[in-house]
């Protein structure tokens, strides 16, 4: 059993901030060094699922989904991979269910990322990965301390050197959330470049399988799986945890319209999803529906 809820991430945090200084001293990295080749994204989504049945009760119910994404990615003493960022994902449910669900879901996700060399193992070879990541995942009116969480994930990274897998990288780890209903889920995923045209990104929150067309213009394949937690209101009673699951496959074009930017448009089906309280006291699994999403991302 963990001691505290912030104890776990609380150590992991400080290895990220102490490590560099203790597994890089040699470097003679100048203070005016500590970060570099510095790396901006802004991503912004927005999904539209259509409206469908609930399984054994009347009623229909859609949600629209946005998300935005900022995040940072550089070198700590020009050799240390770091990583922060900010996430907010809302959903605006429409629903005439019998089931009592807020009319929207928000969430705040801070992160803080880094990926380090195995101590005591002399590889260039394999690495690891930690990511804590402070969140706030509530309906919008109940901002209590219980809504409050931090997560954390760490993983193994292994990229070979030889050159003909040089663009192949394979992870495999825990993301560990001690307040969730399932308080460990797996990690597992790689990326691969086999040519300069295809591209499988598969060791990511958005995975996805893309094959370039021209300089402009490519097809893409999606997938993803999402399980989050809510604190909500629910009629006259707070801090209610309120569980909601989707899968969805899909796929789309892309397209490159300068170095900086992107478009892209998809869709595809959304299913497996379900709305459920952790107290067994209202559950929707509501059927399969189509999906269709738009994203600009921008990197600079």
């Amino acid at each position: 059993m963990f001691p505290s809820k912030l104890s776990i991430p609380s150590f992991i945090l400080a290895a990220v901030i102490f490590a560099p200084s203790v597994l890089f001293a040699d470097e003679g990295t100048s203070s005016q060094e500590v970060i570099s080749d510095s790396v901006v994204t802004v991503k912004t989504t927005d999904r539209f699922t259509f409206q469908s049945g609930v399984e054994h009760m009347p009623g229909k119910i859609s949600v629209n989904q946005s998300n935005f994404e900022l995040k940072d990615e550089a070198k700590a003493f020009g050799v240390l991979p770091v990583s922060a960022w900010f996430d907010y994902k809302r959903l605006d449910i429409n629903e005439n269910i019998p089931v009592d669900l807020p009319a929207s879901l928000q969430g705040y996700r801070f992160g803080l990322g880094t990926k380090l060399p195995i101590p005591f193992i002399n590889s260039k070879e394999y690495f690891i990965g930690v990511d804590v990541m402070p969140s706030w995942y509530s309906d919008g009116t109940t901002f209590a301390e219980r809504a409050f969480r931090v997560p954390f994930r760490t993983y193994l990274i292994y990229k070979p050197t030889d050159t003909l897998t040089d663009t192949f990288v394979f992870i495999a780890g825990v993301q560990v959330d001690v307040d969730a209903d399932t308080p460990v889920s797996p990690i597992i995923g790689f990326n691969f470049k086999p040519n300069d045209r295809l591209d499988f990104h598969l060791a990511s929150d958005d995975p996805t399988i893309t094959y370039k067309l021209d300089d402009h213009w490519a097809v893409f394949a999606e997938y993803n799986f999402t399980l989050d937690e809510y604190n909500v209101t629910r009629d006259t009673q707070k801090n209610v945890v309120l569980k909601v699951s989707e899968t969805f496959f899909g796929g789309g074009l892309k397209f490159k319209i300068n170095e900086w930017l992107n478009a892209s448009l998809s869709a595809g089906l959304n299913t497996g999803r379900q709305f459920a309280y952790r107290d067994n006291v209202g559950k929707a699994d509501v059927k399969d529906a189509p999906y269709i999403k738009a994203q600009l991302f921008l990197k600079f």
